[in-house]
């Protein structure tokens, strides 16, 4: 009588190098041109990547150390045409957050408040919750917030900018 474990096979298989798998989801086009990644995007845009290991790796990344090497520790790579799905490495570049939160700025791409996908306030809202006497709760209430983001609102440490 044959059990079922005798006839177990192991299959082997390597994987294919990173730099093939990220080469074949690219769509190349002129040197000045954006290169869309045409496989997996995350929420906010950008390429998904498995890295043959089970960790998940940004097309981004993948494209600027392919052809600059390493990222500096404390770098992100940035994108100079502000396409998220872009990994055209003459488009991107690693700089701090802090430099990259500057960018965004001077670009207008900043989601601080009202801009923000995850406002439940709008700075017409903010206006009046500073200026209001009445309580905190009932406030939070009315505009649908938690207390917390009525009190951290009235003190200026979020929407700093009203």
């Amino acid at each position: 009588m044959w059990r079922q474990h005798d006839f177990k096979h192991t299959w082997s298989r390597q994987p294919r190098p990173l730099v093939e798998r990220f080469w074949e989801k690219v769509d190349v086009r002129g040197p000045d041109d954006c290169w869309p990644w045409m496989a997996a995007l995350n929420g906010q845009g950008y390429g998904n990547l498995g890295s043959g290991d089970g960790k998940t790796l940004r097309a981004n990344r993948v494209s600027y150390e392919l052809a600059y090497g390493p990222i500096e520790p404390g770098h992100m790579v940035c994108h100079r045409c502000d396409n998220p799905a872009c990994v055209n490495p003459t488009h991107l570049y690693a700089a701090s957050q802090a430099n990259n939160l500057r960018d965004m700025a001077e670009k207008g791409r900043s989601t601080r408040g009202e801009r923000s996908a995850s406002a439940k306030l709008n700075d017409a809202a903010v206006a009046i919750i500073r200026s209001a006497t009445i309580k905190q709760n009932m406030l939070a209430k009315n505009f649908g917030v938690s207390p917390m983001a009525i009190s951290l609102a009235k003190r200026g440490l979020t929407w700093r900018h009203v």
